[in-house]
């Protein structure tokens, strides 16, 4: 599933609410910039750059990036995004990186032998779900199923939204993006959501995305995802470090099935060289 379409949904939404309860900060006035492509020297984009301006008259920019998954490029590529706002606005900069799948080990900071950056990480799955809903942050909801929750904690999520006093656009919205993101959860919960509330997402111009078709595309593409998660988990559990040939290569491979036969051999290979021949013959190389 397009989860960034789900993420961009909340943002547009609940841009002050993710201010307040992710970081802190109680915004007088927020704008989501919207960049076109000749604004920059660079194809890519911060996911959701956003001017803040606090009720003490500070000006800074925020920069969120959403993450399904742990990529090792995902620092350098916020380092660039940081650069080139902090030159373009002259303002303070703060980097956040949203993660929605679980990925131990990692910190808020890259460095290397020249540079040392340090950006905000949020570890969603860390997260207590009643302790958002707890505090009514309703623009917030849609994130519950990447959070730390059970079922009922997504169907009280729903409830809430559903029952407010929210435009019913509005509503809609928010129903769309968590029937999306519930889709970590598994496909009966999404199809739960669906017979309950089909009769508002439709309206969500986001709902195409989770139609039969969308359902099945974004479960299979998830477990495939989480497949190769456990590949690398395994082997970073062994050696301690994943290096980032056997992360390329493990994460271009479209087979379950393959991914089952090389988890077994990252558990149970003498070395990261034998790894490596094992990833060659799965690869037809």
């Amino acid at each position: 599933m397009q989860y960034d379409v789900a993420a961009k949904v909340v943002v547009q939404h609940g841009k002050e609410a993710i201010l307040r309860w992710f970081l802190g900060i109680d915004p007088e006035e927020v704008e989501l910039i919207e960049e076109l492509p000749q604004e920059s020297v660079s194809l890519r984009r911060s996911d959701f750059p956003l001017w803040v301006r606090t009720k003490d008259g500070r000006e800074q920019i925020v920069l969120f990036e959403f993450q399904t998954r742990w990529e090792w490029e995902v620092p350098i590529r916020l380092l660039e995004y940081h650069a080139r706002f902090l030159l373009k606005y002259r303002l303070p900069v703060l980097s956040v990186l949203i993660l929605f799948r679980r990925r131990e080990g990692i910190e808020g900071v890259y460095e290397d032998e020249s540079v040392r950056f340090r950006y905000h990480l949020i570890r969603m799955w860390e997260i207590k779900a009643e302790e958002v809903l707890g505090v009514g942050e309703i623009w917030l909801y849609p994130f519950v199923p990447v959070m730390e929750c059970e079922e009922r904690d997504i169907l009280d999520a729903e409830e809430k939204i559903y029952e407010s006093d929210l435009d019913r656009r509005d509503k809609a919205d928010l129903l769309t993006a968590l029937a999306i993101f519930s889709g970590f959860r598994g496909e009966e919960i999404v199809r739960e959501l669906l017979r309950r509330r089909r009769d508002i997402m439709i309206e969500s111009p986001a709902y195409e995305i989770i139609k039969e078709e969308g359902i099945k595309e974004g479960l299979q593409q998830g477990m495939l995802e989480e497949a190769r998660e456990m590949v690398l988990r395994a082997f970073g559990v062994r050696f301690k470090v994943v290096p980032p040939d056997i992360e390329e290569k493990v994460r271009s491979i479209p087979s379950r099935t393959t991914l089952t036969l090389l988890l077994e051999r990252a558990i149970t290979c003498k070395d990261p060289d034998e790894f490596r021949e094992a990833l060659k013959i799965a690869m037809g190389e």
